[in-house]
């Protein structure tokens, strides 16, 4: 069944997008494997008869190509094939025979594209040997695919043609690498190349820490329209791996008259500059590019205009998190904020209080209302948890690494609506476990950690018997350096922050000030607390009444007591769109 790019786009955007509610069954156990890729624009129907510019060999011939494509993978001992310009999506395509080929150990998926000229994406053959399928591209895995998404690229305006290309993504069960490719347009005056680039790099960003990207990009090393993919992730072929191994080897061929023309473009994208390459290997197969002038005299001699770039890498375990509000496994705290859509997002923090752009969406939907909070590893598999309340339940979202969630899991399953605050203070009690303390009605309670069974929470503790309702919530840290957990209150009626000590009893003591600059809801109404910059003080996040998010770098009073600090803006217009902060 043909299924074009067209009909998904009328899909459901939460689908399209692969933003789905957070799941709800469990999440299998997943490794870090050695991922060797192949990607491989294939030139599925791209051409014509022989002596055309566009030709393409062994186009009319699907099981010669499906059998090429199976020969690399062998010969490169892949377990990741990532393909463009196949034809898919139907018996006897490509992309089927591939499947064959490769057995019943991979798993395959397919997204169609759309052509310039009429929108079109059914797959175009030489007289009678019409070809079967959708032209697209198309993902392989040696793995079981849970999750396959697939969105459009190409920016709909300005209206140059009807060219769609879409980024088609996959996770599996035995890995925790999200998988992507695509292709960007060929022609170098469309005016929609950058905001393609720009659309792609947004799609994948949240999962920027382990991800594989792989496509013809039909862009060079270094040109400028690539550089917010290259700035932002590291390339197989940026680095030599051995004495003499080339570095930006070729990918594709052409002729200019009777000149043959030499270019990489294509390129494989995984993890992030400054943190270590994880490929240990990457290489151009120019035995498989045809250099024929275009099929004359005697056919071709390859399979392709392009070569089959193959790339090895080391995925990446997430660090153990040993820097409270960090999420990503970076070492620096992070900010978490839901909007006025009800979504869930992540602002990895830089060291300096300053938050990175774009943001990471990590709960799509279901959050309007719930009160979050981020410190402490409820589960203990080494990261730090979101704790949320939810409607009328109590919940921990694992972080599965670099701030991704899992299945939800239930530590207050009823009774909880009428709890207004919810913090994971860290551990308060000493006991090596991370506690939560809430606001219920006008009093303050401790539900300490359950060491017998993670994640849950032991029976609640009073410890604020009055006075509570008008108070916000956060979760500094350790403001006095004393070995204790602390507590910021905002009393929104006087609009005065108070620093509330934790106590060896698992208790708060006597409060003092923190800051008195006036903490109105009108004048800052959301905050969030933690060592943002890294420099041992309790700071503070805080939106503004102009819409703006500021970073107050925590500091010491006359007495040498915690309190606010110097003011500085990180954020720019937008955030009277955001409900809660953590």
């Amino acid at each position: 069944m043909r299924l074009a790019l067209r009909t998904l786009l009328l899909l459901p955007v939460a689908a399209l997008l692969g933003l789905g509610a957070v799941p709800t069954e469990a999440s299998a156990a997943v490794t870090d494997p050695e991922l060797r890729v192949v990607t491989w624009n294939i030139c599925g129907e791209a051409g014509g008869l022989p002596g055309s510019d566009a030709y393409c060999p062994y186009r009319n011939d699907p099981a010669a190509k499906a059998a090429e494509i199976a020969k690399v993978v062998v010969e490169n001992d892949a377990n990741v094939v990532l393909l463009q310009e196949v034809c898919g999506g139907e018996d006897g395509s490509q992309l089927s025979l591939l499947a064959a080929d490769l057995g019943p150990q991979w798993s395959v998926r397919h997204a169609a594209a759309q052509r310039p000229a009429d929108g079109a994406s059914y797959c175009r053959g030489v007289g009678a040997n019409d070809l079967k399928g959708d032209i697209g591209e198309a993902v392989a895995v040696k793995a079981t695919i849970t999750e396959t998404t697939i969105q459009p690229t190409v920016p709909a305006t300005p209206a140059v043609n009807l060219q769609q290309l879409p980024i088609l993504c996959v996770r599996t069960l035995e890995w925790t690498t999200r998988i992507c490719t695509t292709h960007v347009l060929a022609d170098a005056n469309d005016p929609r190349r950058a905001g393609q680039i720009d659309n792609i790099r947004s799609a994948v960003w949240p999962d920027r820490y382990d991800l594989v990207l792989g496509g013809d990009f039909n862009l060079f090393p270094d040109s400028a329209l690539l550089a917010p993919l290259e700035d932002a992730f590291d390339e197989c072929d940026r680095h030599s791996y051995a004495t003499g191994d080339a570095v930006n080897e070729v990918t594709h061929h052409a002729w200019s008259g009777d000149d043959e023309v030499w270019r990489k473009r294509d390129h494989i994208f995984a993890a992030v500059p400054g943190a270590g390459t994880l490929f240990h290997h990457c290489d151009a197969d120019l035995s498989e590019v045809d250099l024929s002038h275009y099929g004359l005299p005697d056919g071709p001699t390859g399979y392709s205009d392009h070569a089959p770039l193959i790339g090895y890498l080391r995925t990446r375990t997430p660090a153990a998190a040993t820097v409270p509000g960090d999420l990503t496994g970076d070492g620096r705290p992070d900010l978490t904020a839901i909007d006025s859509s009800g979504r869930l997002r992540l602002y990895e923090g830089r060291g300096d209080g300053s938050v990175v752009w774009p943001n990471g969406i990590i709960g799509t939907g279901g959050w309007s209302g719930a009160a979050i909070s981020h410190r402490g590893d409820f589960t203990g598999d080494g990261t730090e948890d979101i704790v949320a309340r939810v409607g009328d339940s109590l919940w921990v979202y694992p972080n599965q690494g670099y701030g991704r969630l899992g299945t939800r899991v239930a530590i207050g399953a009823s009774g909880w609506s009428g709890v207004s605050q919810v913090v994971s203070v860290g551990d308060l009690t000493g006991d090596g476990y991370p506690d939560v303390v809430a606001i219920r009605g006008d009093q303050l309670y401790l539900y300490p950690g359950d060491p017998a069974h993670r994640p849950a929470l032991l029976a609640p503790r009073l410890i604020g018997t009055g006075g509570w309702s008008p108070m916000t919530l956060t979760a500094p840290g350790d403001a006095d350096h004393d070995g204790r957990p602390d507590l910021l209150v905002r009393d929104t009626g006087s609009g005065i922050l108070y620093l509330y000590r934790g106590q060896p009893d698992g208790t708060f003591g006597n409060r003092t000030v923190f800051g008195t600059r006036g903490w109105t809801l009108d004048n800052r109404p959301l905050l969030a607390a933690g060592d943002a910059d890294g420099n041992g003080t309790a700071d503070l996040w805080a939106t503004a009444g102009d819409a703006t998010l500021q970073f107050y770098a925590g500091g010491t009073d006359s007495s040498g007591n915690p309190a606010d600090g110097p003011r500085t803006q990180v954020g720019d217009s937008g955030w009277d769109a955001i409900t809660r902060i953590a």
